[in-house]
């Protein structure tokens, strides 16, 4: 059982790290102060999600975690890896719209807002809908925006794909 919590104990204050970094990095000004901030940010709101999720199967919630996160990073990284024509505006769209969606079909399943027939089926397995969202609109924005494609997307690609034989000199 010690085990078992320390691992918990670990993986849950690294995900906390993870998620202060990034906020201070990409939101805030990036000062001790700030991570500070946001480390309390995050905690606070994964301790309310947490309550709010308390009442239900910890299978249902781990599901439904995994479908928040397959939802936005899932297309993000096939798109990103494989397509050359995935633009920033486009990334962030198919983000914004995959994580919008599973995060409306979290807080509806824990609401119980729906709790019979198809839709509530639905709500409660989200990424089947939402994973291939969150594709339609990274491409369709990537399509409606492909000025915006990096112009050293070919060089990325070549150095992503191409086996480490071939003796190509990685870009800095």
């Amino acid at each position: 059982m010690a085990g078992a919590f320390a691992a918990f104990l670990s993986t849950s204050s690294g995900l906390l790290v993870s998620t202060a970094g990034v906020l201070v990095q990409d939101v805030l000004r990036g000062t001790v102060r700030d991570f500070r901030r946001a480390a309390v940010v995050a905690a606070v709101v994964a301790l309310g999600l947490a309550l709010a999720a308390a009442s239900l199967p910890v299978g249902q919630v781990v599901g439904l975690a995994f479908a928040m996160a397959a939802s936005t990073f899932c297309p993000l990284l096939v798109l990103g890896i494989w397509w050359r024509g995935l633009t920033p505006p486009g990334a962030a769209a198919g983000l914004l719209a995959g994580g919008g969606l599973s995060a409306a079909a979290v807080l509806s399943t824990l609401a119980g807002v729906i709790d019979r027939g198809w839709p509530a089926a639905l709500l409660a397995q989200p990424a089947a809908w939402t994973v291939p969202t969150a594709f339609t609109v990274m491409i369709g924005v990537s399509l409606v925006t492909a000025h915006r494609v990096p112009s050293d997307v070919g060089r990325t690609m070549l150095q992503l794909h191409a086996p480490e034989s071939l003796g190509l000199k990685r870009a800095r």
